[in-house]
């Protein structure tokens, strides 16, 4: 029976993007085991938890590569799918250090966490790409910025280009007036007031606290500024807004089970990040007919081609312009139709080699 190992940082990658494809590999009689920080449990699924930490240097890291290794040795899989940027370069390294070269190592990078621009950062970053691209039989990526890269620097024997893991439009309904009307209230929208949303763990590189700063520049008062998320940053973005009296502007709500509620409600979506790959806030934002408003980086310039609300990264006088002149929202799916999971996953199946394992 075939094998197929998939490795990424957070157990919660599975479930955000990966079902969808679990499914059809097991429904096509291929064993599927999963590693990465935290419990995933499905059906069928073989399931490692492993101890990565963030920093990509970290000695803990090293650990998870070798146990990756012992277990790629161990079950001699077909193919290993790894993702994302830190358990992209660890799961390839430990594929490498197991001696099994039969593993077929794909890669689905979900952006590069840098820039081509000669940094120290970048240069860590492109070396680690650079160690482990000849164990690299397969790369996806998912923006023009990070193709350009890849094929520039012959990070994988084989590049191809994806429109996304598919946006699963069943999880984002209509949802009624009274609905919308009962969160507007909620969050203590008066009528009229606008509602700007971040959604996204409160980190460095999804920058809420440029969005907090730009609020403190703004003439208009008539707003609330509404971020959904958990993350290392909160407290210090709490903190942020105090220290700025926006505490009556701005509502924190963590980690919130009506997202779709909540894009549906609210007028306009903000991104302030440093890095994407395909962002599936922005995604799921301009399904639900949400206006946004983002920064001009990697992944949301691919999504934000066609609309007026693109600013410089970290350009704060003009992310604040944005917000202050954000017109009123039209409330309709400005999504193009590639990125939704009905239409992409057939050919991913066929881009990624789930077809071929």
């Amino acid at each position: 029976m075939k094998k197929v190992l998939m490795i990424a940082s957070e157990s919660s990658h599975f479930r955000n993007f990966h079902i969808p494809y679990i499914e059809y590999l097991l429904e096509n009689g291929v064993t599927v085991y999963t590693a990465a920080n935290g419990e995933f449990v499905h059906d069928g699924v073989v399931h490692t938890t492993l101890g990565f930490r963030k920093k990509i240097t970290s000695p803990a890291n090293i650990k998870v590569i070798f146990k990756l290794a012992s277990l790629i040795r161990k079950e001699r899989f077909d193919a290993v799918y790894t993702n994302a940027t830190l358990a992209g370069v660890a799961g390839r390294m430990a594929a490498k250090l197991s001696g099994v070269k039969s593993a077929e190592c794909r890669n689905i990078c979900h952006g590069y966490l840098f820039n081509d621009d000669g940094s120290k950062r970048s240069k860590v970053y492109l070396a680690c790409e650079k160690l482990v691209r000849k164990r690299t039989a397969l790369l996806a990526v998912m923006n023009k910025e990070d193709l350009e890269i890849a094929q520039r620097y012959k990070l994988g024997r084989e590049i191809v280009f994806l429109n996304g893991m598919g946006l699963n439009t069943k999880k984002f309904p209509e949802v009624s007036q009274s609905d919308i009307a009962k969160q507007r209230a909620e969050l203590g929208a008066e009528n009229g007031e606008k509602l700007f949303l971040c959604v996204g763990e409160f980190s460095a590189r999804k920058n809420q606290a440029a969005i907090i700063e730009a609020c403190s520049k703004l003439k208009r008062t008539d707003y609330k500024m509404v971020f959904a998320g958990q993350g290392d940053r909160l407290e210090e973005c709490k903190q942020q807004a105090r220290d700025l009296g926006l505490e009556d502007k701005l509502i924190f709500l963590g980690q919130s089970k009506k997202v779709n509620l909540l894009y549906r409600t609210c007028d306009c979506l903000i991104s302030a990040s440093r890095f994407e790959g395909l962002p599936f806030n922005v995604l799921e934002a301009l399904y639900c007919g949400e206006d946004i408003i983002v920064s001009q980086v990697k992944g949301n310039s691919d999504l934000a081609e066609n609309t007026g609300g693109v600013y410089a990264y970290n350009d704060i006088e003009r992310l604040a312009e944005l917000m202050e002149n954000a017109a009123p929202t039209n409330r309709q799916n400005a999504l193009p139709e590639k990125y939704w999971l009905e239409n992409a996953f057939e050919e991913n199946i066929r881009l990624l080699r789930y077809d071929r394992i």
